[in-house]
């Protein structure tokens, strides 16, 4: 897939309302990032990453705050949770699913997909890049555990795979290892 292909197609006078503003957000993520990587080469990945952090942390503080919602208290809940913000607040243009969720023996693991990722759109790379939402993900469910005291011995989210590297969606795969129990 060429790079014409992956851009959204800007104002061509056809966009219906919601791939304008998609197309909008998306030329002007990547003119930001144009410019932040002029300014800092060496620092995008952790700037990005650190601002996704960032959101993570307002979005689930604010929304518990306003809406005086409880917080879900199992991993299921907090991947539903973080699926509905990311839909709601993060990336009200894409296409957003759970398309994993499952409990093997000392682990539970999520995969989140984000189809027409306006992150990743028209940004070539050779490795997968939405480093502002592997944040955003990642300070979510390292706050919502330690809320619910939820002991954990590893939490993990990669991105697997990303638009910006020619796949078809941005996946983010979510790994929570529980610590053995001892039998005595």
């Amino acid at each position: 897939m060429s790079k014409e292909e992956r851009v959204i197609p800007w104002w061509q006078g056809r966009l219906k309302e919601r791939d304008l503003m998609s197309a909008f957000f998306a030329k002007t993520w990547n003119k930001i990032g144009s410019r932040i990587a002029v300014m800092f080469p060496d620092r995008v990945r952790d700037l990005y990453y650190s601002a996704g952090r960032l959101a993570g942390l307002e979005a689930q503080r604010e929304y518990f705050k306003v809406g005086k919602q409880k917080p879900p208290g199992d991993f299921k809940g907090i991947v539903e949770f973080i699926k509905m913000t990311l839909e709601t607040l993060i990336v009200p243009f894409g296409d957003i699913k759970i398309s994993k969720l499952y409990k093997l023996w000392l682990d539970e693991e999520a995969i989140i997909e984000v189809g027409n990722n306006p992150y990743a759109s028209g940004y070539e790379s050779e490795e997968p890049s939405c480093y502002f939402l592997k944040g955003f993900i990642e300070a979510v469910l390292e706050y919502l555990t330690d809320f619910n005291r939820i002991e954990y011995e590893k939490l993990i989210v990669s991105e697997e795979t990303c638009i910006s590297a020619g796949a078809e969606s941005c996946t983010f795969k979510i790994t929570l290892t529980y610590p053995a129990r001892s039998s005595t």
